[in-house]
C-alpha cells in the first residue's frame, strides 16, 4: 500500500474494526524474540504446520502516544526452509518504510535476522530487530490480572466474527494501565482487537487489524480493505 493512503485507511480503520456498541483495536501481532534474548522475551508459541502457510500476511494499523504517527505493519509469511518459517516484517509511515526478514524455528525461537534495503537483504543485528520491535509494538511490563471478559460479535471490514474481549490491569513501569484484547477463533494466533489505555484514557498504545490472509489463494476467507 501506498503510504499517501495512510491517513485514509486509519480513520478507515478504526472506523469499520467494532465489538458490540464499542470501538476498540487490536494490539500488535505477537512476534518471535531476537536471538540470544530467549530469556528476556517470550518465543512465539510453536505453531502447527497446517495453521500456516507460505503467503500468510496480516496487516495493523499502529498508533498511540508511544510514537509521533500512525503506521502500517505487513507481517507475511514468505517462506518455510525445512522446518523454519521465514517471515517478513514491513513498518510504513508517511516518513518512509523500513523491512527486515526473520527466522524462525520450530520453536519460535529467531536463528537469524536480515535488514531489506530496496528488497536485497543486509545482515542484521540484535539491535536492528529490536529497534524495529519497539517502533511498532508496546508490551506491559507486568500484567497484574483480569478485570473482565466479553463474548459478542465482531466487525472487521466486512466480516463479522464471533469474538472475545478481555481487559487486564497492566503495568507499564510504574504506570498502571488497562489492556483490552479482541480475539477471534476464526483468525487464530492473531489479535483482531485491543488496546492499552492510561487511567485518564489516554491512548498509548493501539493497533488495528485491517487485512489478513494468503496472497496466494484468492478464494480464501480473507478480508481486507485494500492492496497491503
Amino acid at each position: 500500500m501506498r503510504t499517501a493512503q495512510l491517513g485514509a485507511l486509519v480513520f478507515t480503520a478504526f472506523a469499520l474494526v467494532a465489538c458490540g456498541s464499542q470501538r476498540t483495536a487490536a494490539v500488535a501481532p505477537r512476534t518471535a524474540p531476537p536471538a540470544g534474548q530467549a530469556a528476556a522475551l517470550p518465543a512465539l508459541e510453536p505453531v502447527n504446520a497446517v495453521a500456516r502457510h507460505v503467503g500468510d500476511f496480516n496487516v495493523h494499523v499502529v498508533s498511540g502516544s508511544f510514537r509521533k504517527r500512525p503506521a502500517l505493519l505487513t507481517e507475511r509469511v514468505v517462506a518455510r526452509e525445512d522446518e523454519t518459517w521465514v517471515i517478513e516484517y514491513k513498518l510504513e509511515d508517511d516518513e518512509g518504510a523500513r523491512s527486515l526478514r526473520i527466522w524462525s524455528d520450530p520453536n519460535g525461537d529467531v536463528t537469524r535476522v536480515a535488514v531489506l534495503v530496496d528488497g536485497e537483504e543486509q545482515p542484521g543485528t540484535l539491535t536492528d530487530y529490536e529497534t524495529f520491535m519497539a517502533s511498532a509494538s508496546l508490551a506491559p511490563d507486568e500484567n497484574v490480572g483480569l478485570t473482565a471478559s466479553t463474548k459478542g460479535t465482531c466487525m472487521v471490514g466486512p466480516s463479522e466474527l464471533d469474538c472475545e474481549t478481555k481487559n487486564y490491569r497492566v503495568m507499564l513501569g510504574e504506570q498502571e494501565a488497562n489492556l483490552g484484547i479482541t480475539e477471534s477463533h476464526a483468525v487464530p494466533g492473531v489479535d483482531l482487537a485491543g488496546e492499552i489505555t492510561a487511567p485518564d484514557g489516554t491512548v498509548i498504545y493501539r493497533a488495528v487489524l485491517v487485512e489478513h490472509g494468503n496472497a496466494a489463494n484468492a478464494g480464501d476467507a480473507s478480508f481486507a480493505l485494500g492492496e497491503p
